[in-house]
């Protein structure tokens, strides 16, 4: 059993992690927060570990990894770092790759944007021009 110390509460971990309370209990109901505890007056509270799982879990979110990809990374994460590694590591390259076409796409549509504003400032210049 893991021995380290829990040291943040709900709130503290909402502050540090960058998520509302009720997305901290969301998630926790959902599964995807492992391995933790209770105080014996039965409030939530994190260790160091959840901690870093939980700004993990932000950038999955953050990043749109959809949430069926979240809970098994989740589960794969309370089986054993050795056992999951290669599943844990092709779940991310996975998304990865859906984050790259997505980059790719929004460049595209960069470039389009600024071929609009450089048309519409040539056509101010010109009604300027008059």
């Amino acid at each position: 059993m893991d021995d380290e110390v829990a040291k943040y509460t709900t709130q503290e971990i909402s502050v540090l992690v960058g998520m509302s309370v009720s997305q901290v209990h969301y998630y926790y109901r959902l599964g995807l927060i492992p391995n933790l505890r209770r105080s014996e007056n039965g409030y939530r509270v994190f260790t160091e570990k959840n901690l870093i799982w939980m700004k993990n879990l932000k950038i999955f979110i953050d990043s749109e990894m959809p949430l069926k990809d979240i809970r098994q990374l989740t589960d794969l994460v309370v089986q054993g770092k050795q056992a999951t590694a290669e599943k844990r590591q092709a779940i991310v390259e996975h998304h990865l790759k859906e984050l790259e076409k997505k980059q790719a796409e929004l460049k595209k549509q960069v470039a389009f944007m600024n071929g609009f504003i450089k048309t519409y400032q040539q056509m101010e210049k010109e009604s300027d021009e008059r």
